[in-house]
């Protein structure tokens, strides 16, 4: 393989006009999520989260809001979580504000990209087609539109700098190339996991120079990667006791074609983004092959089939990034948005993708203008039709959820969500409905025997709640909020002396619920125990003295004395 990056002569006009322009239709294509809410993984990341911003490099990904749904929390994205703690503290829950930040991300990630092709074809219309690509590729949005895909901007801005460093670095020595090399590197490491990935294609880019022997700055370069990976690996094992933390289970062979198939599936999408689903969910039935092996192994054959690309390292290393960055990931992720996965493979396979282009029209210079104008213009259709309503998806919950339910029918969190949102919204029939969908599809969601069972008490068909939270304590008996309504249930149904024990269990597990210690009190008191229900109130009191009813209650006990 020879040459690297294309030797720009001097005086070549600069791309300065094109990167601006596309950084400009990245902000303006997303303009209207300016008004959109925080969903989903947005209200446990940023809204329960109780870590500093400095203090997230200290833990894992979810601590502090959802990790305790999902078990062992196998991600460690310190700079994501720092960026979302710094949004908190300049505004704090106001949507607008995080939103307004994942657009400049994007827009900055959209430059840097139009810069990198620039350096590898020398070409300003080429490098305001990848540009313009960027900006308003449609499965960009499940990064852009929602918050919690910051991890992904971040993750690509960072790679980017390191590939911009890493070009430069096989031209010539230059200590500030190896510092972007390096920073970038581990702002996308600490950014996404994926991106230890970058490595290896360092490796191949060094070795394939054709040199027999590395130069100094090709081992300083390598080194220094390396000695980042191994450091990073060692922070890993110590907040989340394992430098790993995902396993692709006992079968390998079935995790590999499901691999391969999410892979091919995902690059035949991202040609054609018209009408596809925003959410997928790997199930058993995607380790059989699908016709999505065709792209897959014309993916894996484009080198050997293209004469130019064969002697051209930038070639190679855009189609090697498409393949690491996508493939070994690709039969990890049980469920999520598809968009989100192709955000940082997306850089090789837009290098890739314009290699390919400029084979198929070398020498043809009006054929060449033509399939920029089509590229262009087949852009223009992507940002005014199907961006739209992709990025709408994102707009609220409500929305949001019922696009999984449909997209997912038999994910059970779907329904769960769903339900949630229903019943927020008032639709109490539609959120037991969807309840009970989530519990038919996973018997073990414990969230949703809970949730249906205080919908079902708030309707007075106590018998059906307490069975529901009887269930769900079988499930998760440290619980606490499951044991302080079977508590009231109970009391309701005249059973004391089970809604004191229950009560006690709640407040054993949580001593810090104010709900249940004030509910306990109330039983004390109605069974004549005046002492213990002064107690209580007391109690109750100093942990919420906000709440109207504890202080009435405190008040009444103690004299009106507060």
């Amino acid at each position: 393989m020879a040459g690297a990056a294309r030797q720009l002569p001097p005086g070549m006009k600069r791309p300065a006009f094109a990167v601006a322009l596309c950084a400009l239709l990245a902000v303006l294509v997303y303009l209207p999520t300016l008004r959109y809410q925080l969903v989903w993984d947005d209200q446990n990341i940023i809204v329960r989260n109780q870590s500093s911003p400095f203090g997230v490099f200290a833990h894992s990904f979810w601590h502090g809001g959802g990790a305790g749904l999902l078990g062992k929390d196998p991600y460690y994205r310190p700079l994501a979580n720092f960026s979302l703690g710094l949004d908190e503290l300049v505004a704090g829950h106001r949507a607008w504000y995080f939103h307004f930040v994942n657009l400049l991300l994007h827009a900055a990630a959209v430059a840097l990209a139009g810069v990198v092709v620039w350096r590898v074809f020398g070409s300003v219309w080429l490098s305001l087609v990848a540009g313009v690509v960027g900006a308003v590729h449609p499965f960009a949005a499940d990064s852009v539109a929602y918050v919690s895909g910051r991890t992904d901007l971040l993750a690509a801005i960072g790679l980017l700098i390191a590939l911009l460093g890493l070009l430069r670095v096989g031209e010539r020595h230059d200590w500030p190339a190896i510092a972007m090399l390096w920073v970038g590197f581990a702002v996308g490491m600490l950014s996404k996991e994926t991106a230890v990935m970058f490595v290896p294609l360092a490796v191949v880019w060094v070795a394939a120079a054709g040199q027999k022997r590395l130069r100094r700055r090709h081992w300083v370069v390598l080194s220094g990667l390396i000695l980042l990976t191994v450091a990073y690996l060692a922070v890993r094992q110590i907040v989340l006791g394992d430098a790993v933390g995902m396993s692709v289970g006992r079968n390998v062979g079935a995790w590999l074609m499901l691999s391969f198939n999410n892979f091919a599936r995902l690059l035949a999408v991202s040609v054609w983004p018209w009408g596809q689903r925003v959410f997928a969910w790997n199930q058993a039935g995607l380790t059989r092959p699908t016709w999505f092996v065709v792209a897959g192994v014309a993916y894996l054959a484009a080198p050997l089939a293209l004469r130019r690309a064969r002697d051209s390292r930038a070639a190679w290393l855009a189609w090697l990034w498409g393949l690491v960055m996508l493939l070994p990931f690709a039969g990890l992720a049980g469920f999520g948005p598809v968009g989100r996965l192709l955000y940082v493979p997306g850089i090789g396979l837009l290098l890739l993708g314009l290699h390919i282009g400029r084979e198929m029209t070398c020498g043809h210079r009006g054929i060449g203008a033509g399939a920029v104008a089509v590229t262009l213009g087949y852009c223009v259709l992507l940002a005014l039709i199907v961006l739209p309503q992709r990025m709408r998806v994102w707009r609220d919950a409500y929305t949001l959820f019922r696009r999984m339910t449909t997209e997912s029918p038999t994910y059970p969190a779907a329904h769960f969500n769903y339900a949630f949102e229903l019943r927020r919204l008032g639709d109490i029939d539609g959120a037991m409905v969807a309840y009970r969908k989530a519990i038919a599809l996973d018997p073990g969601m414990a969230l949703a025997y809970s949730n249906l069972g205080a919908l079902l008490q708030s309707r007075g068909q106590l018998v059906e709640a307490e069975s529901l939270y009887l269930k769900t304590i079988e499930l998760r008996p440290d619980y606490s909020l499951a044991w302080n309504n079977l508590g009231i249930v109970r009391y309701r149904r005249g059973d004391s002396d089970g809604a004191a024990q229950a009560l006690r269990r709640a407040i054993e597990l949580k001593p810090s619920d104010a709900g249940a210690v004030y509910n306990l009190g109330r039983l004390y008191q109605q069974s004549g125990a005046a002492d213990s229900a002064a107690q209580m109130f007391e109690r109750a009191f100093e942990l919420e003295p906000g709440n109207p009813l504890i202080r009435a209650s405190y008040e009444q006990t103690h004299g009106g004395q507060p």
